[in-house]
């Protein structure tokens, strides 16, 4: 293709400002902004969630400190643990034996799939062996 010295230097600007936003766009250069998933009131064994590396997943579960009972986690390898804390459900004072629930926040680190596994026993209670977890949930980053 001939292009004249003056009517092919414009024509030649936008062709490569053509090419460069096409390579951004192909390349990811879009970049969503990470965002919170919470998943509420309870979270479902056996659900999956899709994310993007930078999300953050906020988990609730049942739980009841008072009976002993406590959460033990096992990140995958496409997420951290941020934190894991119990928060009691509100009610009136002097109430003894109610629950709450287990409010664990995972930050997605990486692309892939892997699991949030959980079990929920009193730390003298040993857990049997071959036993499953009590909760499982795939996080599927993006």
């Amino acid at each position: 293709m001939l292009i004249g010295k003056r009517t092919g230097r414009p024509l030649m600007l936008a062709l490569m400002a053509m090419l460069s936003a096409a390579l951004l766009v192909s390349c990811g250069g879009s970049s969503a902004a990470p965002k919170t998933i919470e998943i509420t009131p309870v979270a479902l064994t056996g659900s999956t969630i899709d994310a993007a590396v930078g999300d953050t997943i906020i988990v609730n579960l049942k739980a009841n400190a008072t009976t002993g009972f406590a959460w033990t986690f096992t990140a995958g390898d496409t997420f951290e643990i941020v934190s894991s804390n119990y928060a009691a459900d509100p009610n009136p004072p002097g109430t003894t034996g109610a629950g709450g629930k287990q409010i664990v926040t995972l930050k997605v680190t990486k692309i892939g799939s892997s699991d949030l596994r959980g079990t929920y026993r009193q730390p003298w209670n040993p857990l049997p062996p071959g036993a499953s977890p009590d909760f499982t949930m795939t996080v599927l980053a993006k």
